[in-house]
């Protein structure tokens, strides 16, 4: 025991103590304590030193006096300290109560964060507290769940039993030392139904003097998830070591044997399963490794050193089943074990890498022969050994072709036995002649597995048999180009087929044969250029110089003296500085220092001095030369006179600024955009139409300013501009456009739009040309009125029936009505016109309008058809009912009396009858055969009615008939094509020019002249029929020659002008034309009238196909006078003078002026002329000395079937 004194403190709450009281228990045998205290009375504190000294006895009086008042003294203190202490009692109590409250609430801190579910249930099983943990986790408050049962929460907590019995097993078993103390686990349930696995611990506890149970749960779905996690990634390691490309297997170092191996390990060893886990890496190697040390060695040194942790990378030589020696690169790693000491080995094959290095090693020699500069035969040499080095038992031979290429002349084989070799070296190539010369043949591999029966060999296959080959393969050298250069060859004494890699070896020695060959070739291209070089250097337009630093000149070339106009070089070597020759010097010192700085300088344009003082602008491209080190030393260029081109830039910018001044004054608008639409300019004429400024409409969108609408539909029309922006090409105008202006006003517009390209050909921007056309447009649709209707009668006019007609013949056509045409024609017209003149001419005209329409049915039809002749369609006409009509108008006219001034004057009617079924074939026929029946009608004495019938028998009747035998002969491929050649006169050129006409071969085989056939097809409209055929015959024609590789002619089409106002004539002529090559070699000709007749329709036809790059010719120009103000807007390529004007030329004075005049329009308006019907060398003679440009006719050549052509 200690020798100091125990102290024993009793606890705050104990009964027996009050607050902070301390009992202290003193030893018997020890002194007095306090003794040698000073606060001891002096008296007493004297005598008890004398009573430890000495064996004297105390003054007891006196002491008991000085005791008795030091106890008064004591007892008075001690009242005061048990006063005080009091106090401190209570203070400590509530200090106590403090604590314990502060020792509760840190409680609660803890279990509302703690990670766990806790909560409190009493022995029936409602819980009683819920920490927040539990909230989150199972989606409750905590008052929703006080007083609800546990297994709510975790509904199997009791299976077999009741909640209480399962919280008091669960707790006792956490008491128990006996019992694993692992959390069990069970089925948790949230509030929103899911399931999820849980970890429960119970413990009993004595809560506000209640047994109460303490729940802790713990949601494991993230470890459980981690433990699948953990057993597929097992999963997938097996897989990959069953599947993985190397052979994978695992030694046990102990046993000395394998324990596992994946199947493709069984593959590359040859071994079932069960023999090869029987096996170690000796009885799978041979005896020595490639470098000589033994196997047993060696592999227990890398296993070792596996062991120790140093994971192995070597290659290894091991041995298979069957005896095959396999060169293997082996990884090894050690496996963590418990027990045994595993050591992993992957083992990769690569015997095909170790191929791939010995071919790579004899590429890269023959690479370096090729760089450095061997000569051929040397590196041929070297991959015939690449090829006999990779395979066992091989020869190898490089064959060339001689330049012809119909033989081989050279072969290098240097283990090709002699006398095979002397067969095969200069042989032709012949598809007999062995494997070599075939594959030039063939232009492909050429595989013989044995030569003893190939018949590639037949010529050459004693020569092989007899040197113990009986392979051959071989494979053509070809150049970069395709060009074929020769073959190799590859031979070997045991029939066979190349293996996959073999092939390749074989195909990349081949490439590399063609690269040396290429090589040489180039050599001797090089020395060639070189020569050519100099000769170009010599004869350059452009100068070419090099100069020193110094401003030295070292080297020019004749065309830099001539720019400068020196007579020689040695003149321009003689100058001490280049600058010299520079106009102002601080040009020159701007070249030097960007040349200097930059290294070159390009397309930099300087003013320099000729010779004799006048000054030239050059554009010079320079740069500076270097030395080994990279320092300049001098520079070289070339200059290019450019002093004509500054001039032209300058005419150009003065025609811009001309330009301008001309958008600025003419009357129509004009607005250009950039490549987005974005507006960058408009003209006056353009801010007066729009009401926009330049200022506010630069860069806004064109669609804000122009903005147009269809003046028919009201609907918006897509804008011109973003039109051709998107195709990049110029379209056709916008039907009926009104623009909207800014204030809101409506102009008529007529406009024109097309892309802005740059040299490239890249659409930068568009523009577009507009103007006012409100009075035009108004005028039009008066006009329009007038274009269907005759302004003397008032009828609709032929082009109004004829659509009127046209839809009647559709209704027949699908048995939706019945038709009849009543064709009318006056027949003392004429007397009327020439007694009495054109004014009763008209008024008789106007009557007989007046009793046509007393005769007719409100819904039937009239119309004047022309001069005299009216058309009167019936619907809903039977036969009978047409022909009581026609009588009783025939009646009506000839009843009628003419009265002007004192005469009186009676006229007649002969009317043709056609009735309009599901038969009729077209308008055409329809009006064809009312024309034959009025004719009929007046044939037969006039004033009388005709009914049309099918197999009548006058001239009109032939005439139809030819017009059915052309579309039948056009059906059955019955017109022949022929052609005339145009020939130039003079100066003029233009290869293989020719015009083609048209023969049509009869039912009995006869050739029939177009003069038989065209007048009646012209006359009943089905002239397009044969235009069609024309033209289509015209593009085959062409593109069979450019696949032939002929140049193509150009060939002239003619075109009727009936053709031309069919628009599915013109949009099947469009869709012909579609390539341009085609379109380039076809000129149409159109005669003046139809030109002049149908001038609209013309007019945008040909400017649709000179679009396409068609070319125009305008025929039988001259006829009429008026075409020539027509000129200046068709797109016309030539004109060719009427055949009237050209037979007498040479001795009629007005027909070789009339030609000459029209020489002259031509020539001003830059469209060459071609004179027709030239039959006599007088007439050729005169046409040359006037200038004609070409002729055509008998005289200069015949027309020949086209067949001929191609001859």
């Amino acid at each position: 025991m200690s020798s100091t004194t125990p102290t024993i403190r009793t606890p705050v709450d104990s009964p027996e103590a009050g607050a902070g009281e301390t009992t202290t228990l003193v030893r018997p045998d020890e002194p007095p304590p306090g003794a040698d205290s000073p606060d001891l009375h002096p008296q007493l504190r004297t005598q008890l030193k004398e009573l430890r000294t000495s064996s004297a006895s105390p003054d007891l009086a006196k002491l008991l006096r000085v005791v008795s008042a030091h106890y008064e003294a004591i007892d008075e203190e001690r009242r005061g300290i048990v006063q005080s202490m009091r106090l401190m009692a209570d203070e400590a109590r509530a200090l106590a109560r403090e604590a314990r409250e502060q020792s509760s609430e840190h409680l609660q801190v803890i279990l509302d964060h703690i990670k766990d579910v806790v909560l409190t249930v009493d022995e029936d099983g409602a819980i009683q507290s819920f920490n927040p943990t539990g909230e989150r986790v199972f989606g409750y408050a905590e008052a929703e769940l006080v007083g609800q049962r546990i297994d709510l929460l975790i509904p199997k907590i009791a299976v077999q039993e009741s909640v209480p019995e399962a919280l008091q097993r669960l707790a006792a078993t956490s008491g128990d030392t006996a019992v694993d103390l692992a959390a069990r686990e069970s089925w948790a349930q949230r509030k929103s139904g899911e399931f999820f696995p849980a970890e429960i611990a119970v413990s009993k506890a004595r809560l506000s003097r209640r047994e109460m149970f303490v729940l802790c749960l713990r949601d494991v779905t993230d470890r459980h998830e981690s433990e699948q996690a953990m057993r597929e990634s097992a999963a997938r390691y097996q897989l990959l070591v069953d599947h993985a490309p190397e052979a994978i297997v695992v030694f046990d170092a102990d046993a000395d044997r394998f324990v596992d191996a994946n199947e493709n390990a069984e593959k590359l060893f040859g071994l079932e399963r069960t023999r090869l886990l029987q096996a170690g890496p000796i009885e799978l190697s041979p005896p020595l490794q490639p470098d000589g040390t033994p196997s047993p060695q060696r592999s227990r040194a890398y296993i070792l050193q596996t062991l120790d942790g140093h994971p192995q990378v070597f290659e290894w030589l091991h041995r298979n089943a069957s005896g095959k020696e396999i060169i293997c690169e082996v990884r090894l790693v050690r496996l963590p074990s418990g027990s045994r000491r595993l050591v992993r080995g992957s083992i990769a094959d690569i015997s095909e890498r170790k191929r791939g290095e010995r071919v790579a090693a004899a590429e890269r020699a023959v690479f370096e022969q090729l760089t450095g500069n061997s000569p051929l035969a040397e590196v041929l040499a070297s991959i015939t050994r690449l090829i006999e080095t990779v395979g066992v038992g091989t020869v190898c031979s490089v064959s060339l072709l001689a330049d012809d290429g119909a033989a081989f002349s050279y072969m290098v084989a240097p283990q090709l036995p002699e006398r095979l070799r002397a067969a095969l070296e200069r042989s032709s190539v012949d598809i007999r002649n062995g494997s070599c010369a075939a594959a030039v043949y063939l232009g492909r591999q050429v595989l013989v597995a044995d030569v003893g029966k190939d018949p590639f060999w037949e010529q050459r296959r004693a020569a092989a048999l007899q040197a113990g080959l009986r392979t051959a393969w071989s494979t053509p050298i070809k150049g970069a180009n395709g060009k074929m250069l020769g073959a190799l060859g590859v031979y070997r004494a045991e029939p066979g087929l190349p293996t996959p890699t073999e092939s390749q070896i074989m195909a990349r020695a081949a490439q590399l044969a063609g690269i040396a060959v290429e090589r040489r070739l180039a050599e001797q291209a090089l020395r060639s250029s070189e020569a050519k070089f100099r000769g170009l250097f010599e004869t350059i337009a452009e100068g070419v110089y090099q100069s020193a630093r110094d401003g030295r000149l070292l080297s020019v070339n004749p065309a830099f003296v001539s720019i400068l106009g020196y007579d020689n070089a040695a003149e321009l070597y003689a100058l001490p500085n280049v600058a010299m020759l520079y106009w102002d010097p601080a040009d020159r010192a701007e070249f030097v220092r960007q040349v200097e700085s930059e290294g070159e300088i390009r397309n930099a344009e300087f003013r320099m001095r000729r010779r004799d003082g006048q000054q030239v602008v050059i554009l010079e491209n320079a740069r500076a030369m270097r030395d080994a080190k990279n320092r300049i030393v001098g520079y070289e260029g070339t200059i290019a006179n450019i002093t004509e081109r500054k001039r032209a830039e300058q005419a150009v910018f003065a025609e811009k600024e001309r330009a301008q001044v001309t958008l600025q004054s003419i009357g129509d608008a004009v607005i250009s955009t950039d490549a987005e639409g974005r507006i960058e300019y408009i003209n006056p004429v353009a801010e007066s139409l729009t009401a926009w400024s330049l200022q506010e409409a630069r860069g806004r969108p064109i669609s804000e300013v122009l903005n147009l609408v269809n003046e028919i539909t009201r609907e918006p029309i897509e804008n011109p501009l973003l039109c051709v922006l998107g195709r990049g090409e110029s379209g056709p105008p916008a039907d009926h456009p009104v623009l909207i202006t800014r204030a809101g006003q409506e102009v008529a517009i007529q406009e024109s739009a097309a892309p802005i390209c740059d040299r490239q050909g890249r659409v930068i921007g568009a523009v577009i040309v507009f103007h006012d056309v409100t009075k035009e447009r108004r005028l039009k649709r008066a006009l329009s009125y007038q274009a269907s209707h005759d302004a003397l009668t008032g009828l609709i006019n032929r082009r109004e029936f004829d659509n009127r007609l046209h839809t009647a013949v559709l209704s027949a056509q699908c048995g939706e009505g019945s038709y009849a045409l009543l064709y009318i024609d006056l027949d003392q017209f004429k007397v009327v016109n020439d007694t009495c003149g054109h004014q009763a001419g008209d008024r008789l005209l106007r009557d007989v309008t007046g009793l046509l329409q007393t005769r007719v049915r409100a819904s039937d039809t009239i119309a004047r058809l022309g001069g005299d002749e009216f058309g009167v369609l019936l619907e809903g006409c039977t036969p009978e009912q047409a022909s009581r009509i026609a009588d009783g108008v025939r009646q009506a006219i000839r009843d009628y009396r003419f009265m002007w001034g004192a005469s009186t004057l009676s006229v007649g009617a002969s009317v043709g009858v056609v009735h309009i079924n599901a038969q009729t074939e077209s308008v055409a026929s329809v009006m064809s055969a009312a024309d034959i029946a009025c004719y009929a009608a007046k044939d037969q004495g006039r004033n009388r009615i005709h009914v049309y019938q099918a197999d009548g028998v006058s001239d009109r009747h032939r005439e139809m008939r030819w017009v059915a035998g052309v579309a039948r002969a056009v059906e059955e491929n019955r017109l022949e094509l022929f052609f005339q050649p145009i020939v130039p006169i003079g100066t003029a050129s233009s290869p293989g020019f020719h015009e083609l006409t048209v023969r049509l071969r009869d039912d009995d085989g006869a050739l029939v002249p177009p003069s038989e056939f065209i007048p009646a097809a012209e006359r009943y409209n089905v002239m397009s029929i044969i235009d069609r055929w024309v033209v289509q015959q015209a593009v085959e024609l062409l593109k069979a020659r450019r696949l032939r590789e002929e140049p193509p002619p150009l060939l002239a089409v003619n075109l009727s002008g009936t053709s031309l106002n069919e628009q599915a004539f013109v949009e099947f002529v469009l869709q012909s034309v579609g390539d341009p090559a085609i379109a380039a070699a076809l000129c149409f000709e159109i005669t003046e009238t139809a030109a002049v007749t149908s001038l609209a329709s013309v007019t945008y036809f040909m400017r649709e196909l000179k679009a396409r790059g068609c070319k125009f010719s305008l025929d039988d120009f001259g006829t009429g006078l008026s075409s020539f103000m027509y000129l200046k807007t068709l797109p016309v390529d030539f004109l060719k003078i009427d055949g009237q004007f050209i037979s007498h030329i040479a001795d009629d004075a007005v027909d070789r002026s009339m030609v000459e005049a029209i020489i002259k329009v031509g020539r001003a308006l830059g469209i060459a002329t071609i004179a027709e019907c030239v039959e006599a060398e007088a007439v050729l003679a005169e046409l040359k000395r006037i200038g004609v440009d070409f002729a055509q006719g008998h005289y200069v050549a015949r027309p020949l079937p086209i067949a001929e052509l191609s001859r």
